[in-house]
């Protein structure tokens, strides 16, 4: 994108209301009809001919949903002309998902900067923009960030980044959860920590025998909404006894970002980022809680309130550690960050959901909310030998859904 192409107004529409479709498609949540509270359309084909991808969203704190994509990012950039946005390097894979998830992009906003961290399948590139201007920094090498957040000033990056294989040469095994601070003048790492050794538990949350099993986090998935000044929350995917085996790549490659079905609980850990001044004091991490036979399938922000979220997860069951989740595994927990609870998980009730798509294969969920309507989400899911299928559901309350439409993916263009 340069100076002379023209902004498309649908990436700077950021009250806008997207989902990831059909095929991971965006589409746009409309008004309903027929008495649906909400309909959905997907979105026009690109300046070349092909559907638009929604990789991800903003994390469940950020106040607006907004498309997390390449493309909303080089909108917002390329509005501070007469600068130029044009990557030199590529993004990585080009497939849809689950196979490459790429680019994903979280954002945040700290010192009147707003900051962009773009995944690639290689590294996490960097921008940055204020009211007069927009840079790309120095990226972030054998890396995923998928949740960023402000607290006092200071910038903080949560993720996860590859690590050898004991004794095993230049081979990878899983990866590892990575915690990042940043200096904000200029814009670079401050402080690094990953892997799980010096990580404080709260022993009177979590059991002995929750912890003994976890061998080790591979990722911090997304962060909790809570205070500036406060505590962070992070969920986590961990590493469970007797359910994985090395790889020999960095699991994100090939594969993408940890999936509900690769994990048989959920972490939950407090980032303490006032008490964390420098790197060489111990890691600012407390591991609060295990979700044991639960995995992250989302998170979405509760509206106006700045320490609300709906966290939905699947219910993994260790006879079954190797199968593919189902959306009638799917629950959902409320997060109060005011009072530092994650409610027990409860089950996901869809009311209108074809009663063989309840035990299908789960393909993808993604949740936003948006104050004229309350929450939306789409569910795909893919039953033997027949073709994936995607349905909008709508909630005033985000306890009760309802399937209102059944949406298709823009055929190929020839």
């Amino acid at each position: 994108m340069d100076a002379s192409t023209p902004i498309d107004p649908l990436f700077l529409a950021l009250a806008q209301p997207v989902l990831r479709g059909p095929e991971g498609q965006a589409v746009t949540v409309t008004p309903g009809t027929g008495g649906a509270a909400i309909g959905a359309r997907l979105w026009p084909r690109d300046d070349q001919g092909g559907a638009v991808y929604a990789w991800g969203h903003a994390a469940p704190q950020d106040s607006v949903p907004w498309l997390a994509s390449q493309r909303r990012v080089w909108a917002l950039l390329d509005g501070h002309r007469p600068l130029t946005v044009a990557p030199a390097t590529g993004w990585g894979w080009n497939g849809g998902p689950p196979k490459a998830p790429y680019p994903s992009v979280v954002s945040a906003q700290v010192g009147g900067l707003t900051v962009f961290f773009a995944n690639t399948a290689q590294q996490v590139r960097v921008f940055a923009a204020d009211a007069e201007q927009a840079v790309e920094l120095e990226p972030v090498d054998d890396a995923q960030i998928f949740a960023a957040w402000s607290c006092a000033g200071q910038l903080w990056t949560a993720g996860m980044t590859s690590r050898l294989v004991a004794g095993g040469g230049d081979d990878f095994d899983l990866s590892q959860a990575l915690l990042l601070r940043w200096n904000t003048r200029p814009l670079a790492v401050a402080a690094r920590w990953q892997g799980r050794d010096l990580w404080r538990v709260n022993e009177l949350a979590t059991s002995a025998a929750g912890w003994s099993d976890v061998l080790g986090v591979e990722a911090w998935l997304a962060a909790l909404p809570g205070a500036e000044s406060g505590p962070r929350w992070l969920l986590g995917a961990p590493l469970t006894r007797g359910v994985h085996d090395p790889l020999d790549y960095p699991y994100w490659l090939l594969l993408g970002p940890p999936a509900p079905d690769d994990y048989m609980a959920l972490l939950l850990a407090r980032v303490d980022g006032l008490a964390a001044a420098a790197a060489s004091e111990p890691p600012p991490l407390t591991l609060m809680r295990v979700l044991d036979g639960f995995s992250l399938v989302g998170c979405c922000g509760m509206g106006g309130s700045a320490d609300g979220a709906l966290v939905f997860t699947a219910r993994r069951e260790l006879e079954n550690a190797y199968n593919s989740c189902q959306p009638s595994q799917l629950h959902v927990s409320r997060w109060d960050g005011a009072a530092a609870q994650l409610g027990a998980p409860q089950p996901l009730s869809i009311a209108g959901l074809p009663p063989q798509a309840a035990q299908a294969m789960l393909c993808d969920f993604d949740a936003i909310y948006h104050p004229a309507f309350g929450y939306a989400a789409t569910l795909t899911w893919e039953e033997e030998e027949a073709p994936a299928a995607t349905a909008l559901l709508h909630s005033r309350d985000g306890r009760q859904w309802q399937m209102v439409q059944r949406l298709e993916p823009a055929p190929q263009a020839h």
